[in-house]
């Protein structure tokens, strides 16, 4: 992030069900900002600093100083998949990417109840996402105390990671808000720049259309679904690459992945899928798999070694398709493989057996006997 003069102070709420979290969005204006005045208004014992040993030195000092204005402070490095045990009374804040704030999701006193949270998150794509989400282990609602976004803490970020950040905010404009697609692309950077205003925008953006869809969908299970676009494929394609593959890389790919596997039913028309490929392309967004990886090999990652797995497809920008009531479609894991097949680089690429591609071609989800669909999703015969 390009450094800027002026500061950014900007006060949200995440609204998701019975949850009404406070949202700080900062940059520039350090710490006479209110912070320690609002842990203090929890009335801690003490607090622990989750993070990550990898995080720069000067966020943890800095946020510990904070931190040590409202109560006794220290640090909690989290180790493994298990639940973080804190002494009663302990204020737990989440202070990295993604994995420290779902460690820090897992804390619990001795009797097994959650200690009060703040999210503090550093990466873009924790910004954006993770630390937005109210869906927290097996399936509940957390419900942070605060989520507090400093926008300074991108600026130790590489270039490239900076850019794998936007992964979120592009799902958010292709999934949900598809009126903001010109507004967005007109300020991406493919080789980054990004100002504080325009990152705060962009976080802006993934708040809101959370908070739209979250209100009454807390857990995801509705309209909120729609924000798992791309999620299917972007974990197994990162499972398969490793950690050295960022997140927002592998959702670029399983953005281009749902579209393709769309576009070849017949839901996605040819200017939809063109605009999936413009604004990822203005990103400078991942356009190709890992080298290593193959298309059947990657089918079998998401589907599970299954004969389908279900995925958000849209048939227009802003516009899922439901599929008996669900906005998570059966994808055929040949479907799927034939789909994955364009993002191989065409010196790479083997081509797809006939029947794979003559299934994507007539697989269009609940049709049967040559019924063709009808505007409205009603059924027609031949």
């Amino acid at each position: 992030m390009s450094a800027h003069p002026s500061s950014v102070r900007i006060d949200r709420s995440l609204i998701a069900g019975p949850v009404h979290v406070p949202v700080q969005i900062r940059c520039g204006d350090g710490a006479p900002d209110g912070l320690p005045r609002l842990l203090g208004e929890l009335s801690p014992d003490r607090i622990a600093l989750v993070t990550d040993p990898g995080l720069p030195r000067g966020h943890a000092a800095r946020v510990l100083r904070l931190l040590g204005a409202a109560a006794p402070a220290g640090v909690l490095w989290p180790d493994g998949d298990g639940p973080l045990v804190v002494p009663d009374g302990t204020l737990a804040v989440a202070l990295g990417g993604s994995r420290v704030i779902e460690a820090a999701d897992r804390a619990r006193y001795a009797d097994g109840t959650r200690p009060a949270l703040v999210r503090v998150p550093t990466t873009l794509r924790a910004m954006t996402d993770t630390a937005l989400s109210p869906a927290g282990p097996g399936d509940r609602i957390t419900a942070p105390a605060l989520v507090r976004i400093d926008l300074e803490h991108l600026t130790t970020l590489p270039p490239h990671r900076l850019r794998a950040g936007l992964g979120p905010l592009l799902r958010t404009v292709l999934a949900v808000v598809p009126a903001s697609a010109g507004r967005v692309a007109a300020r991406l950077r493919p080789g980054g720049g990004y100002d504080p205003q325009t990152l705060a925008s962009y976080v802006c953006l993934c708040l809101e259309a959370r908070t739209a869809l979250c209100s009454h969908d807390p857990l995801g299970r509705g309209p909120a679904a729609a924000l798992r676009y791309g999620e299917p494929v972007a974990r197994a394609v990162r499972g398969l690459a490793g950690p050295g593959l960022p997140y927002g890389d592998a959702l670029a790919l399983g953005l281009r992945a749902a579209a393709a596997v769309a576009r070849r039913r017949g839901l996605l028309g040819p200017a939809d899928a063109a605009a999936h490929e413009d604004l990822l392309a203005r990103a400078g967004a991942a356009r190709t798999l890992p080298g290593g990886i193959r298309p059947r090999e990657l089918a079998a990652a998401v589907t599970g070694g299954r004969e389908e797995v279900r995925m958000v497809l849209l048939r227009g920008l802003g516009d899922p398709y439901a599929h008996h009531g669900s906005l998570l479609t059966p994808v055929a894991a040949g479907d799927l493989e034939a789909a994955l097949t364009e993002l191989v680089p065409a010196g790479r690429r083997i081509p797809v057996p006939d029947r794979d591609r003559d299934r994507a071609r007539t697989s269009v989800p609940g049709l049967r006997d040559g019924a063709l669909p009808a505007p409205g999703g009603t059924l027609t015969r031949k």
